[in-house]
C-alpha cells in the first residue's frame, strides 16, 4: 500500500510541477516568533498563516498587517505541538479564519493547547480540511503539493505527533517553496523520494525542526538543493540549529536565514520569479553562499 501511494503522489506531482501556476504576486514573512514556526503569506490575492508559533504572537499580528490581511483565507495548521500551534488561539480570537487544515492525528486532543486549538476552530464554524500526500490545492492562484503525512500514518498519539506534520511544496510564479514542519530523519527521507524534479534548484526551504540534528538529512538536500534556506529559532534548550544540519546547509551551498539574528524575513516573489529579501533585523543573511561568511550570532551557534 505505502509503495503505491509513493506511485500515487509521485504521478500527481510531475503533472503538478508540468502547470503554470501564476500568482500576481507573492510575499511570504518567516516570522520571528523565538523558539518555533510561524509564517504569514500573501498569495495573489489570499492570505495564509502557516502556523502561529507560540512564544511572540504581536510579530504575527504585525506581518499581517504588513501584508494587508483583512482576513484568514487559510490556517495551516502543520501538527500538534506548542511552538507551532499555540498562538492560533488569538488568531482565531482577533482575525476571521476562513480555512483550517490538518493532518488526522489524535494529539490534536491529547493535551489542553491542543484541545483548545481545535475547540477554537470548531467556535470559528470551521470543519478542519484533512491533508495527506498526493493532494494539491490552488490557493491564490498557485499550485500547492502535500507531501506529508501518507494517507492513515501517524494518526497516533504524542510520539506520532511531529511526523504527522503538513508538509507541502509551494509553487508560485515559477519558484518553488518547500515546508517540512517537525518530520524526522525516515520521513524526510520517504518525502524526498515524493519531491517532484524540480527545474534547477528549490528556491527557499523553511529548515525542518528548525535544524535539529535528525532533521534535513542529506537524502532530502540531495533532492531539493535549496538556494536559501530559513531557520525559525530562537533560545531554547534543545540546541537547536544543530552544527551538523548548518554544515549539511553549508555543503550544498544554501545562504542561510536565521530568525535569531535577522527578525522576521521576507521573501517577495516578483510575478517573473524573482526572490528578493528583507528583515526587520539584521538586513544581510546569517551565512552567504557566496562569501562562505556568518554575519552575527544564530542562536548559541
Amino acid at each position: 500500500m505505502r509503495s503505491a501511494a509513493v506511485v500515487a503522489a509521485a504521478t500527481v506531482a510531475v503533472a503538478l510541477f508540468n502547470t503554470s501556476a501564476i500568482a500576481s504576486s507573492a510575499k511570504i514573512a518567516f516570522v520571528d516568533v523565538g523558539q518555533g514556526d510561524g509564517v504569514v503569506m500573501r498569495i495573489g490575492s489570499k492570505i495564509v498563516v502557516s502556523d502561529a508559533g507560540q512564544f511572540r504572537y504581536a510579530n504575527i499580528d504585525a506581518a499581517l498587517h504588513a501584508l494587508g490581511a483583512t482576513q484568514i483565507d487559510v490556517a495551516i495548521l502543520t501538527h500538534p505541538h506548542a511552538d507551532h500551534d499555540t498562538d492560533f488561539l488569538s488568531l482565531f480570537d482577533e482575525w476571521k479564519v476562513k480555512k483550517a487544515v490538518m493532518s488526522e492525528s489524535a494529539y490534536w486532543r491529547g493535551d489542553s493547547v491542543n484541545k483548545a486549538v481545535v475547540a477554537a476552530v470548531e467556535h470559528e464554524g470551521l470543519t478542519p480540511t484533512i491533508v495527506h500526500a498526493g493532494q494539491t490545492f490552488t490557493w491564490g492562484g498557485a499550485s500547492w503539493l502535500i507531501l506529508n503525512p501518507e494517507q492513515g500514518l501517524f494518526t497516533g498519539g504524542a510520539n506520532e505527533a511531529a511526523d504527522s506534520s503538513v508538509a507541502y511544496l509551494l509553487r508560485v510564479n515559477g519558484a518553488a517553496v518547500l515546508f517540512t514542519g517537525d518530520i524526522d530523519t525516515s520521513v524526510s527521507k520517504d518525502l524526498a523520494v515524493r519531491l517532484p524534479t524540480l527545474d534547477g534548484r528549490l528556491d527557499i526551504f523553511l529548515v525542518t525542526h528548525h535544524g535539529s540534528r535528525y532533521a534535513t538529512p542529506k537524502a532530502l538536500l540531495d533532492v531539493a538543493r535549496p538556494r536559501y534556506a530559513v531557520l525559525s529559532t530562537g533560545p531554547n534548550q534543545f540546541g537547536h540549529p544543530t552544527p551538523e544540519t548548518i554544515a549539511r546547509l553549508k555543503d550544498i551551498p544554501a545562504t542561510i536565514w536565521c530568525t535569531a539574528v535577522n527578525g522576521t524575513i521576507t521573501a517577495t516573489i516578483s510575478t517573473s520569479g524573482k526572490v528578493t529579501w528583507s528583515a526587520t533585523g539584521q538586513n544581510t543573511p546569517w551565512w552567504s553562499a557566496s562569501t562562505k561568511k556568518e554575519t552575527g550570532s544564530c542562536v548559541d551557534q
